[in-house]
């Protein structure tokens, strides 16, 4: 025994590392072995070249002769310092509750504010650590203002992988203007981490804006992972608890960690799996789908990505065809429902939620887009059943996409104006929240005039502010003029996001939903934000998909680059002209429908058919909405259907009276509750049936659901197939003699086959009348022989066993469709794909 021990002892002993210095308190510190210092640790800050200003610290590499750092130590043996003139290194003593301001290194710090402009400024920190962990600093007003953070934001942190491994990162705010000097001090928190070795530590200022180009998106490729070879280099592999699920059951968290694991190591894409995270770095982006060879199972993420990828799997060789459905107004615990019920056994790819946060109160659908702060608690319910429905959607295969305000807030209420300048929040939000005039006081916190734009700098008016005016939408009164960025949207305060603490509060939302498991966003009202600050704002994220509503005009390249792609609904409103407006004889040119507006591609589009802001009193043969009953029905199948559009959207609504109404419910005292759509847990929801004429006649009130209409589950399919392959044969009475007028069919490919007969809407008579349906007996698809179903009468994919079909074609041994063949039978169906 006492041999073993022996044995036991030495081993011990020859894995200590000898020390290098003694340190108080008899505690021993190894030498910090720091590199000279790089060019800049301030390069990926986004300062103009010549712009960035000299050294503002005193020893910005820790040599410790000029004692310009001050120690401090919440306990009096709390940890140890070692500066060797090469860096410092820091052992901290374990701390219960982690508390990083523990153990400090700081310095103070006298910074002009601009004067009569702004100033921009950057502290950047380089240090490693053989313990994973995170660290923080700032600049911040110590004591005297209780260490109010530089700027309003907050503090930086960063992590440390416990591999010895130096990494970069930095805090960046802004002063001013003003005359008067900003009197602070450097923090550096260490008290979270053993062993930290901090090399250098620089502040400098930016003469101008850093520009947006310091964080660019990372969006999801859908590739299979990497393998190494030219081109792309694996630079790090991790694993742990970091990268695990988080309490939500998420594994959003850990692939924001991931994220900054390849921000901090200069790669440009990261590889995930659950408790796993690979950095890389590919010289371009062939070079990354030619890596793309990996059979396993894990998610890729990159600079060098489009949302939405059209390309996926190994090396770039299967085809994604997106579907979204937006849930119009429905409950959280409706939306999870339909997940599992319908929207994932039919391929939908992601499901669009109205906004989420607290809104003020009343009946009307705009309410939710009038939020109050960002509180999850909203009239679709709680934040605890938005996380269960968000859990339910992913789990059934359904992304969550929700539409996110980030430009504005709740317009005041009567009591507030009537307030004038008071500083009073008279008015209630929908948890029961307070609010005035650009005043919040949310579950979230209390937010101010301070952090949206208004007239102050013009003439001392804080509450008021530059007009979007209407209907131009043009910005007359803003300065610079015509910024409309910086001016309010129908009334509505304008949050400043150039100011950093905005960004703070804004990011902090986006984190929160992220957290739970939401993975893609629709940004409402993006055009009235600027593209610096959105990227800013929402980049510090990986997400799925990233689309901006947008109403028309060619946005800059910027936009697209640095913030993400575009709802998009002149590519509906070219369909619905072709199929409900135009001369029937012009109904051929669908083929020409390949975009929608000029100047945003397919592959950074996000098409619609119709959207709720899309609304008319009367059924309106030019305006795509359910009141069009089975001519809208034709259209958005006809969206499904042809192959030019990388990603649509459907819809799922209500029935209203009026331009202002809100989804069906019980309303009293603004507190509206809507009515559910599976009343009484039920198994399927209650929702209009398919219209069978135009327009719709019948008084049917109550939840619409245009996406659960006669065929739409069976053309997700026929989508997902067909997506992309050119036309290769199209029928018209132009072409083929024997076609009649208003009938038009095309094969897409080898194997995809429509045909389609217009329309007749009776509200609207016409030269050509009602066609009727169209016999194909008789006409060469092109197809191979066999039985086929029209995959326009599915009403859904769960369970079917795809030996039999609602309404089924037999190509004969010729070719042609034969006669009168109609009937089911229990035969395996062909592969081939068709609608009717």
């Amino acid at each position: 025994m006492a041999a073993a021990l022996l044995r036991v002892v030495v081993l011990l002993l020859l894995l200590l590392p000898l020390p290098s210095s003694a340190a108080p308190g008899g505690r021993q510190l190894i030498t910090v072995s720091c590199p000279p210092l790089r060019g800049s640790l301030h390069a990926e800050w986004g300062c103009p070249e010549g712009q960035l200003g000299p050294e503002l610290l005193a020893d910005p590499g820790f040599l410790g002769a000029s004692g310009a750092w001050t120690t401090y130590l919440k306990e009096p043996d709390g940890a140890s310092f070692s500066f060797t003139g090469n860096g410092v290194a820091v052992d901290a003593v374990a701390d219960d509750d982690e508390t990083p301001w523990h153990v400090q290194l700081t310095q103070p710090v006298s910074l002009d504010q601009g004067g009569a402009t702004e100033s921009f400024y950057s502290l950047c920190i380089q240090a490693s650590s053989m313990q994973a962990g995170k660290i923080q600093f700032a600049v911040d007003a110590d004591g005297a203002l209780n260490f109010a953070v530089a700027g309003g934001g907050v503090r930086a942190q960063m992590r440390l992988a416990g591999d010895g491994r130096l990494r970069d990162h930095c805090f960046s705010f802004r002063l001013g203007p003003s005359e008067f000097v900003y009197q602070g001090r450097v923090a550096l928190d260490l008290g979270a981490v053993k062993d930290v070795e901090v090399c250098h530590a620089s502040l400098k200022r930016c003469t101008s804006r850093p520009s947006v180009a310091a964080i660019m998106p990372v969006r999801r490729c859908y590739l299979a992972p990497l393998s190494e070879g030219p081109g792309c280099t694996l630079l790090d592999r991790q694993s742990g608890a970091t990268f695990q699920r988080n309490r939500h059951g998420q594994e959003t968290t850990a692939k924001r960690a991931c994220l900054q694991e390849m921000r901090t190591l200069a790669g440009n894409t990261f590889v995930y799996s659950i408790g796993h995270c690979e950095i890389w770095r590919c010289s371009s982006r062939a070079a990354l789908v030619e890596a793309a060879m990996s059979y396993d199972s894990k998610d890729v993420f990159s600079e060098l990505c489009e949302y939405d990828e059209t390309a996926a799997g190994r090396r770039g060789t299967e085809k994604r065809s997106p579907v979204y459905v937006q849930l119009w107004e429905w409950n959280f615990d409706d939306i999870a429902k339909e997940c599992v019920n319908y929207l994932g056994p039919n391929g939908i790819d992601a499901v669009q939620v109205s906004p989420v946060t607290e809104h003020i109160l009343g009946s009307e659908w705009y309410t939710k887009y009038q939020p109050i702060g960002f509180g999850l608690h909203s009239r679709s319910g709680s934040k605890a059943q938005f996380a269960q429905m968000i859990a339910k959607c992913r789990g059934a295969g359904v992304q969550v996409i929700v539409d996110v305000i980030l430009n504005h807030i709740a317009a005041p209420c009567q009591a507030a104006i009537e307030a004038g300048g008071a500083a009073v929040m008279p008015c209630k939000g929908w948890a029961g929240s307070a609010y005035g005039n650009r005043r919040i006081n949310s579950q979230d916190g209390w937010k101010g005039p301070e952090l949206f734009h208004n007239r102050q700098e013009i003439d001392g008016n804080r509450l008021g502010n530059c007009p979007v005016e209407e209907p131009s939408f043009t910005c007359p009164q803003s300065e610079p003029p015509g910024d409309c960025t910086r001016c309010d949207f129908k009334g509505l305060p304008d949050w400043n996001t150039g100011l950093q603490p905005t960004r703070d509060i804004l990011t902090k939302h986006l984190t929160e939903l992220h957290d739970l498991g939401v993975t893609m966003l629709r940004l409402d009202a993006a055009s009235y934000v600027s593209v610096e600050d959105l990227a800013v704002i929402i980049n510090e994220l990986p997400w799925d998909l990233v689309y901006q509503e947008w109403w028309g005009g060619v946005p800059l390249e910027e936009r697209t680059v640095a913030v993400g792609h575009y709802r998009d609904q002149k590519y509906g409103l070219k369909i619905t002209n072709a199929l409900g407006v135009g001369d029937v004889k012009y109904m051929p040119e669908l083929l020409n429908i390949s975009h929608g507006i000029d100047g945003i591609s397919p592959e950074r589009a996000v098409y619609p058919l119709t959207f709720h802001d899309q609304r008319t009193l009367q059924a309106d043969r030019f305006i795509p909405t359910f009141k069009n009953g089975l001519e809208f029905h034709q259209q958005q199948k006809f969206l499904l259907a042809w192959p030019s559009a990388v990603a649509v959207r459907l819809f799922g609504g209500f029935t209203f009276t009026n331009m202002d109404a809100g989804p069906p419910g019980n309303c009293g005292n603004g507190q509206c509750q809507p009515f559910p759509v599976y009343m009484f847990n039920d198994a399927e929801p209650r929702c209009m049936p398919t219209p069978t004429e135009s327009p719709l006649a019948t008084s049917y009130e109550g939840w619409v659901c245009e996406h659960r209409w006669e065929g739409i589950a069976g053309l997700v399919a026929f989508r997902k197939a067909c997506r992309g392959q050119p036309i290769t044969q199209t029928w018209s009475e132009s072409t083929v003699p024997s076609v009649g007028l208003g009938h038009f069919a095309f094969r897409a490919g080898g194997d995809c086959f429509a045909a389609l007969v217009r329309g007749d809407n009776t509200r609207w008579p016409n030269y050509w009348g009602d066609l009727g349906p169209w016999r194909l007996a008789g006409l060469a698809p092109g197809l191979p022989p066999g039985r086929y179903c029209d995959m326009a009468s599915l009403t859904t994919l769960r369970c079917w066993d795809r030996r039999s079909c609602p309404r089924e074609v037999v190509i004969g041994s010729d070719g042609s469709v034969v006669p009168g063949t109609d009937e089911c039978s229990s035969e395996v169906l062909n592969d081939g794909q068709w609608m009717k």
